[in-house]
């Protein structure tokens, strides 16, 4: 049993004989919650609240869950089943490859710096103390999926001859650390507004072209890679 299973099997109210759950007030209660522990934080919101804004009775909201934290994690469950990470094929053809790259890049830049994200990031970090195994199963379907994507294609460039990397874990996590910055920090602490489209990439297509630049055995160059970025640099 997995990390996001046994979450579930913990902390999800346990049913007996009955009447089944309404599907569609559930998902009434779900999505009250979630935007209200964005609004006022999780320790200020109450069943009560949940309730009203759900236009559920408080009875119906405990007849799905035993508690806050159950409810919470429920939040959490349903959240991170709406997390879709891009493909990233390599493909036969290098340059094409690379554009995927920075195709990539851009989108997950983009879905972190959302302000919806960054706050549910921030209410995941106030609730990982209580909740570590939820905490993990929230890594692990966002960032860590597309770290371990980027791995992957770092990796098979770098069996192809194309990179040499010796820890294309390593590098994918520094290669994702320097698309995104201290975008999502000062987005954080309410210094700074979500980079704008333009913004986004010409932060990636940098990053891209000096991964190229450092990471490169010299194959890049023959397949047209590093002139195609020199002229995406110049027109950022």
């Amino acid at each position: 049993m997995g990390d996001h299973e046994s979450v579930m099997s913990i902390e999800r109210k346990r049913r007996g004989p009955g009447r089944p759950r309404d599907p569609a007030k559930l998902e009434a209660i779900l999505d009250a919650a979630y935007d209200l522990f964005l609004e006022r934080g999780i320790a200020a919101t109450s069943i009560d609240s949940i309730a009203d804004r759900a236009s559920v009775s408080k009875m119906t909201v405990y007849a799905n869950f035993c508690d806050k934290p159950a409810l919470l994690a429920a939040v959490f469950e349903h959240r991170v089943k709406t997390m879709r990470v891009p493909d990233l094929p390599v493909g036969s053809d290098l340059s094409v490859a690379l554009e995927r790259l920075v195709e990539f890049g851009e989108l997950i830049v983009s879905a972190c710096t959302q302000p919806d994200v960054i706050r549910m990031t921030r209410m995941m970090v106030e609730a990982a103390d209580e909740h570590p195994r939820l905490a993990a199963t929230f890594y692990t379907a966002g960032r860590g999926k597309m770290v371990k994507r980027l791995a992957v294609f770092l990796e098979s460039l770098t069996e192809r001859g194309v990179l040499s990397i010796k820890d294309p874990d390593v590098a994918a996590e520094q290669l994702m650390a320097s698309w995104g910055g201290l975008c999502e920090l000062r987005q954080s602490l309410g210094v700074a507004a979500p980079p704008s489209p333009h913004e986004v990439a010409k932060r990636v297509r940098y990053a891209v072209d000096t991964m190229v630049r450092a990471w490169s055995t010299g194959a890049v160059a023959d397949d047209g890679g590093k002139k195609r970025f020199k002229r995406a640099r110049s027109r950022g």
